[in-house]
């Protein structure tokens, strides 16, 4: 791993968190309706069936348990992740009361518990359509950073290997952002590892292919 490249990634989480940091919770909450409000009318969201989407953390992004609860009240299946030390799956969460009952884990974001039985997005027959993804900052060509674990880059990865084997096309990745997690083509240092999505979602931008 590019020494260089790791200490410019820790140094622009910092930049992205200050900034972050900033806001406002009540601004945070209007940007992540008028992103919901915006994510209602893209076709790949409308058409999308299987849909993965993260927990928000209470601070420092789009939040998206409206989000949630609107896919639980729909035909579409909800999808969220479970994490281990190096590896990330999608299950499926049933209804409002199963996802109230999710215990809280480390980062505050309510997880289903490894224990539990629940149905894997990549074991069944239809995988996933649509995955939402969350991030510290986003680019104009779709570029990302995470939080530094890789969960995301090496799941599309996965995404994309099912896809292959069942012959069939790999999920949309939409991201999520606040206005202020939007930077300039070039902030944004990139690894071979690191995958660009379809689609960015802000308040003010939609970036798209």
């Amino acid at each position: 791993m590019n020494v260089t490249i790791v200490s410019l990634k820790r140094q622009l989480r910092k930049d992205i968190a200050t900034r972050l940091q900033k806001l406002p919770s009540a601004d945070i909450l209007t940007q992540s309706d008028q992103v919901f409000e915006k994510l209602k009318e893209l076709e790949q969201f409308k058409r999308a069936k299987n849909i993965s989407i993260y927990i928000s953390m209470p601070t420092c992004e789009i939040v998206t348990t409206k989000i949630i609860h609107f896919l639980l009240n729909t035909d579409k299946n909800c999808f969220i992740p479970r994490c281990t030390k190096h590896n990330m799956d999608m299950v499926k969460i049933n209804s409002l009361k199963d996802f109230e009952s999710l215990p809280i884990n480390k980062w505050s974001i309510p997880e289903p518990p490894l224990d539990q039985q629940r149905e894997n997005a990549l074991e069944t027959k239809e995988g996933l359509d649509l995955i939402l993804v969350p991030g510290v900052a986003f680019d104009q060509n779709r570029n990302r950073i995470g939080h530094g674990k890789g969960y995301y880059d090496r799941y599309l990865l996965k995404c994309k290997d099912w896809a292959e084997a069942n012959n069939t096309e790999p999920p949309k990745t939409i991201a999520l952002a606040l206005d202020q997690q939007i930077v300039d083509v070039g902030v944004i240092p990139l690894e071979e590892t690191d995958q660009a999505l379809d689609v960015v979602l802000s308040p003010t931008h939609l970036i798209s292919k």
